[in-house]
């Protein structure tokens, strides 16, 4: 495990270190295969560096997502003043805003705004491949590189290859006693987003081969909880959720499940396959409606025999805070216990937090 936190820890000194181009992205919309076929590294944009974010409140609205606003202030910080692009994908207002803010207040020397349609329709479909042949046309005139068919099929299946392994390492978390804990596995998708890709791959590679599935046999039923919500990150959440006495055993979550979930179809045309496969991704609150997104979390709640959901929202995301009245209402019809909670960027008030969640994994073990 100290591999991956390493991976992430350090992210930022081995991607200068790299010796190849680095373009950062913001949402798992953004189709790294094409980034990357070109020879430049893809990485996350976390934002975890600057939470207070005082100069980029000062460009863009206090009440806008506090991803954004940290995202912004580590570009403003010059954290970022290595990078020679970045992508934005407009899957809300506040990362269009984002957008806007770094191109003028950044000026990172590359920077492409794709825009996502909000439904999955055939019309929609041809609209969304036509925003990926412009990005893979400005990425080749701007690097002066040419992205060839077999360097994107190249790239799709190496991007399979880590959704696969994920996978396989998600479905050890259906176990009675799942030998990977809800905070090891988050510390791995920090990892595979760092921009080593290759790197990450060996290690993962590793630890699924060396794991012991027994390690974490007990005789105690544990409370088995889901986290779903808008973007969430934070060890430190996870960590304490499992410290308190519950296994976190499954994720709703966009830098999660759904970072890895599906695999881009290598039989057709590879920026149709691609387009099908980011656009269609099933169940995130940007592109599915409530009744959609409710199946989804069933579903998850039913393979992983969950007995509980968090629902966790960053403050000011729109999309999630909507959403959760009806998820709540769907999930208690079905049994479920559901605890919202809402925070800033670093989870300033964990222990406000520890207090409501010790409660209701208690009252959740009760019913």
């Amino acid at each position: 495990m100290e591999e991956f936190t390493s991976l992430f820890n350090n992210r930022i000194s081995c991607l200068q270190r790299l010796g190849s181009p680095v373009m950062g992205w913001s949402s798992v919309y953004t189709p790294e295969e094409i980034i990357y076929a070109a020879g430049i590294a893809p990485f996350s944009v976390t934002g975890e560096g600057e939470p207070e974010a005082v100069k980029a409140r000062s460009i863009l609205s206090s009440n806008l997502c506090p991803y954004v606003l940290s995202s912004l202030e580590e570009g403003l910080q010059g954290t970022y003043d290595f990078m020679d692009g970045v992508v934005v994908v407009n899957t809300c207002d506040a990362r269009r805003r984002l957008y806007d803010a770094w191109r003028i207040f950044v000026k990172t020397p590359f920077i492409h705004l794709i825009d996502l349609p909000g439904t999955v329709t055939p019309e929609s479909r041809s609209y969304f491949e036509n925003q990926l042949r412009i990005f893979r046309r400005s990425i080749e005139d701007h690097f002066k590189r040419t992205i060839s068919e077999q360097s994107l099929m190249d790239a799709i299946s190496l991007w399979n290859e880590t959704r696969r392994l994920l996978n396989e390492l998600q479905q050890l978390r259906k176990h009675k006693n799942p030998p990977v804990s809800g905070t090891e596995f988050m510390t791995i998708m920090k990892a595979g987003m760092s921009g080593n890709r290759k790197e990450f791959l060996a290690g993962l590679r590793r630890f699924i081969e060396g794991i012991d599935k027994n390690r974490n046999v007990s005789s105690k039923r544990r409370l088995r909880v889901l986290i779903t919500g808008s973007y969430l990150d934070q060890l430190s959440l996870v960590h304490l959720i499992e410290e308190l006495g519950a296994d976190v055993v499954c994720d709703d979550l966009s830098n999660g499940i759904k970072y890895f979930e599906g695999s881009v179809n290598i039989d057709k045309e590879p920026i149709e396959a691609l387009a099908g496969y980011y656009l269609e991704k099933s169940g995130h609150s940007v592109m599915a409606d409530s009744e959609t997104r409710f199946a989804n979390i069933l579903k998850l709640i039913e393979e992983y025999d969950v007995g509980a959901v968090i629902y966790f929202s960053l403050k000011f995301c729109d999309n999630s805070l909507i959403d959760f009245p009806y998820q709540k209402y769907k999930l208690n019809q079905n049994g479920i216990p559901v605890l919202s909670l809402e925070g800033e960027r670093a989870l300033v008030n964990l222990h406000q937090i520890k207090t409501r969640v010790q409660a209701f994994i208690e009252m959740s073990e009760g019913i």
